[in-house]
């Protein structure tokens, strides 16, 4: 009887461990093709955004990512401004992960500037949640006018660049 209860437990042993492994061998999880923790290609992510197969993310698509982070990003990765992320733009967004970010006054202007008028005041800053140029502002302000210019931003994002170094 002992041999036949050793052998019982043996067997529930072996398949409770292949059914962890899933089929093939792999975990149970995904298809195969890509390691987990592994970053999906941009192929890949294009693939299983771009709903209506027109080759390029949406605004819309791009609030499907389950991480949130393309839609997060959406501006920073449509690189030519076009409203769509392509092929090229994901691939670079993917490729500049592994960099450190470099940041546009420029661009930091135009989207903070609600008024338009080519230079931030606090509360445009404040509004858009800007920590770096909240927590700096008046570091930043170099001629003390209570506004940051393209000048000063550009000053500042430059600094910040050769802090990181």
């Amino acid at each position: 009887m002992k041999t036949k209860t050793l052998i019982t437990a043996i067997f529930i042993l072996t398949s409770i461990n292949l059914f962890a492994q899933g089929p093939g061998g792999r975990g149970g999880r995904g298809n195969g093709n890509q390691q987990r923790g592994e970053k999906p290609s941009a192929s890949k992510i294009l693939e299983m955004l771009d709903v209506n197969n027109d080759k390029v993310i949406d605004k819309d698509e791009a609030s499907n990512d389950r991480r949130g982070k393309i839609s997060e990003d959406f501006a920073e990765i449509d690189t030519n401004e076009d409203g769509v992320i392509d092929l090229d733009e994901l691939e670079a967004s993917l490729e500049s992960m592994d960099k450190p970010r470099e940041i546009s006054a420029e661009k930091v202007l135009k989207e903070v500037d609600d008024n338009e008028d080519g230079l931030l005041n606090e509360l445009e800053v404040a509004a858009k949640d800007r920590r770096e140029l909240i927590n700096n502002f008046k570091i930043i302000d170099t001629d003390e006018d209570g506004q940051l210019n393209l000048e000063e931003l550009k000053t500042f994002y430059s600094s910040m660049k050769k802090e990181k170094r």
